[in-house]
């Protein structure tokens, strides 16, 4: 069964997951503040190996924790979107001056993704438009989504900011549309919902 554990971090309360399955083994999807010791007492207390930290794109308030949680756990493997990637190196994509007022900049090891690959038990989908390498992650065998700022509660992402698209939104937001219905999705920044209840509403907004 996989377990999930939600934490908020970073000035604008991200929303950042650690799922954990039987063999305890830890992914954390996104890492938005350096404020990560709950997370690793969460970790420790549960007896988890964080393993994977897997970014759902690369804007400040979901990659700002990476340069201590990497630190911390020399061993975590992190993945990023490929078209995103340049995200952890240049500050004018990762906007992060505009929520501290400070440049970041990642220049550890990172694995590039895309359609289809697998990160252990998720499937990465292809969702771009809020950023152009926006990642969605799939887990069938959980009917649960990990959806970044791609689809929110009754809501989607923004997509007036450097790389996206609205156009490209849309095309993702109905794509996710396509998964099951009962499928729960964990957003970044609201509460869980599920793909049904976000297709009802958006077909209601003529979105899809």
């Amino acid at each position: 069964m996989m377990n999930i554990k939600t934490f908020y971090l970073g000035s604008m309360m991200t929303n950042c997951y650690i799922t954990w399955n039987d063999d305890k083994i830890a992914y954390l999807f996104d890492c938005g503040g350096e404020n990560i010791d709950k997370i690793m007492t969460f970790l420790k207390v549960n007896g988890l190996t964080l393993k994977y930290l897997i970014l759902t794109h690369g804007h400040g308030d979901h990659i700002a924790g990476i340069n201590r949680l990497v630190e911390e756990y020399p061993n975590v493997e992190v993945y990023i979107g490929k078209e995103d990637a340049a995200c952890l190196t240049e500050p004018e994509l990762n906007l992060m001056r505009y929520i501290t007022g400070a440049n970041f900049v990642f220049n550890g090891e990172v694995h590039t993704i895309k359609e289809g690959d697998m990160v252990g038990e998720f499937e990465v989908l292809d969702t771009p438009g809020h950023t152009i390498g926006s990642k969605s992650f799939y887990c069938s065998a959980a009917k649960m989504l990990i959806s970044g700022d791609t689809m929110f509660r009754r809501s989607y992402g923004r997509y007036d900011l450097p790389t996206s698209s609205g156009e490209m939104l849309f095309n993702s937001l109905a794509k996710l549309c396509k998964l099951p219905a009962d499928t729960k999705v964990y957003s970044g920044h609201s509460d869980v919902t599920t793909i049904g209840e976000e297709k009802e509403f958006l077909s209601m907004q003529g979105i899809i």
